[in-house]
């Protein structure tokens, strides 16, 4: 009936010990574990928030430049072959060069030539939005028309 007494001090005697609760190393371990989790799913979050913020840069500059080809259509390179306009916060500035010769238009079925002188340019177009910060480049190219004057049309 005395057994447990006696199965403690043999336990003693052959040099085991209980242990209760976390040794050191175990604890160690758990922290490195913990440590190596933690700086793996910071650099996943910074990560995908420096990839949003690429992605919000590139869709200000995609409607930045929706805007600024809207506006340069209203454009007539052969009146105006350098300027700038602005419509809300969008401002652009283009210079126009002549790809090809001016040339009197030609109607289509009809015989002769039709009265406006027209020519093909290339615009190479700024445009900035004020608001946002934003600013791109692009070119376009683009046909100019002018009433042609009356000795420009031959008989």
């Amino acid at each position: 009936m005395n057994r447990v007494p006696a199965v403690r001090t043999l336990k003693r005697l052959m040099g085991k010990k209980q242990q209760s609760g976390f040794a050191l190393l175990e604890a160690i371990v758990a922290l490195t574990l913990l440590a190596g989790t933690g700086m793996a799913l910071f650099a996943w979050i910074q990560q995908n928030t420096q990839a949003a913020s690429r992605l919000r840069v590139h869709e200000q500059e995609a409607r930045l430049l929706n805007s600024a080809q809207l506006l340069v259509q209203l454009v007539n390179p052969m009146a105006k072959p350098e300027g700038d306009m602005a419509a809300g916060d969008v401002q652009i500035q283009w210079r126009a060069d002549l790809l090809e010769p001016e040339r009197l238009n030609q109607p289509f079925g009809l015989e002769g030539l039709g009265p406006f002188r027209m020519g093909l340019y290339r615009l190479d177009v700024q445009a900035r939005d004020l608001k946002q910060n934003v600013e791109v480049r692009f070119e376009q190219w683009q046909v100019g028309t002018l009433r042609a004057v009356v000795q420009d049309v031959p008989p």
